[in-house]
């Protein structure tokens, strides 16, 4: 018997899957939905045996029976057995390919398909019909959301849970589709700004690669939507919606790009000592400062922006500059008490907190510089050993 470890169990609970899993359940605990797909006889005792007692036709759902032990983390041989309710009280059925765990619903909708989709007869991808669908508006009448009969990790269960949509199409009737991709589950934010690509790009009419699209050559393009979605755990991609030449196109970008970007040419003052870094990327690191002065900004990237200094081109957040050296900040020798209670910060206007509560025994130390805030809290910065921190008195 193999199980989940409890690390993947938290994964697990934040996939955007339809059905959700318990570790280890029985049915009078929690509600376990089964769909019967195919025609599925119903027997008196697990393993069959003697003639069927009625059959279940599809698309039904059912419900695993009270008291039936059921785990998703034990490993489902072939030919396993599944105790269910019916209108014939609790009955066994096999747990075959004609069983699929999830739920099924009946539901009209009108959907706008953004890639070539296949068609298959059955919620079987056995039953491929060798036909397919061009993107188009469609027409669904029924859901089938499912999930995997045997889980491992995160990733092989988002990789076998998805849904099936059953279609009408004119020439072949009702068919069904897997997992589509659709354009109602596009939930792309607004944003307006320059996107700066580092190399060559492929544009697409709609967020989806298909078909050969369109070149797009490194430089600066204009955003007008992004949409981040996952297809599985731990797997997160970027889409574009920009204005070209051609018209508004789709851009997945294969190489890096710099949101928000501006080239930029004009001074800068600093009116406070700023931390800077070499890429942009934040950390508490409290030794590398630029002194207060004018340097010359060359290009903007979100509130990231790259100064000319002494020590060659460093990146710098100018907007939290005044949070983390406020401008106030005088130098001093006073006597801090530290207590149980003290909490400590990396800065004394970010929020973020170095040390909780019950970290430093009752002592006192020497501050070496203070700060006032506009509400008249006074703060103390102080030397410890894992470095300067600021306390408030």
């Amino acid at each position: 018997m193999r199980k989940l470890a409890p690390v993947w169990v938290a994964m697990l609970l934040t996939l955007p899957a339809t059905v959700n899993y318990p570790a280890t359940s029985y049915a009078d605990e929690f509600s376990i939905s089964f769909v019967i797909v195919g025609e599925t006889n119903l027997y008196a005792q697990e393993g069959g045996g003697g003639r069927p007692l009625g059959s279940i036709s599809p698309y039904q759902s059912v419900k695993l029976a009270p008291g039936a032990p059921f785990s998703f983390y034990d490993e489902r041989k072939p030919e396993e057995w599944l105790k269910v309710r019916t209108w014939l009280g609790d009955r066994w059925i096999r747990d075959d390919e004609r069983v699929l765990y999830g739920t099924y619903e009946e539901r009209r909708k009108t959907l706008t398909l953004l890639s070539t989709e296949r068609l298959f007869d059955r919620p079987d991808a056995r039953t491929d019909t060798g036909q397919s669908l061009a993107p188009q508006e469609i027409v669904t009448t029924a859901e089938l959301h499912y999930g995997p009969k045997y889980v491992i990790n995160a990733t092989s269960a988002s990789g076998q849970t998805g849904t099936w949509y059953q279609v009408e199409t004119t020439w072949m009737g009702p068919k069904w589709i897997l997992k589509p991709a659709l354009m109602e589950d596009v939930d792309a934010k607004t944003v307006d700004y320059d996107l700066k690509l580092s190399g060559a790009e492929t544009a697409y009419e709609v967020p989806y690669e298909e078909g050969k699209g369109e070149a797009v050559e490194p430089g600066i393009v204009h955003a007008i939507a992004k949409w981040q979605y996952s297809p599985q755990a731990f797997f997160i991609f970027n889409w574009y919606k920009v204005r070209l030449p051609q018209g508004e196109r789709w851009i997945k970008p294969k190489n890096e790009v710099l949101e928000d970007y501006k080239a930029l040419n004009e001074p800068v003052k600093l009116t406070t000592k700023t931390r800077y870094f070499e890429d942009r990327m934040p950390s508490f690191d409290r030794t590398r400062w630029l002194e207060p002065g004018a340097y010359k900004a060359v290009q903007n990237v979100g509130e990231w922006t790259q100064l000319e200094t002494p020590a060659g081109l460093k990146w710098v957040n100018l907007k939290r500059a005044l949070l983390e050296r406020p401008e106030g900040i005088v130098t001093t020798k006073e006597t801090v008490k530290l207590t149980e209670k003290t909490q400590t910060y990396y800065f004394p206007a970010t929020g973020e907190m170095c040390h909780i509560e019950g970290f430093f025994s009752p002592q006192e130390v020497q501050a070496f510089e203070k700060w006032t805030s506009p509400e008249g809290a006074v703060w103390y910065h102080i030397k410890t050993f894992s470095g300067t921190e600021w306390v408030k008195q």
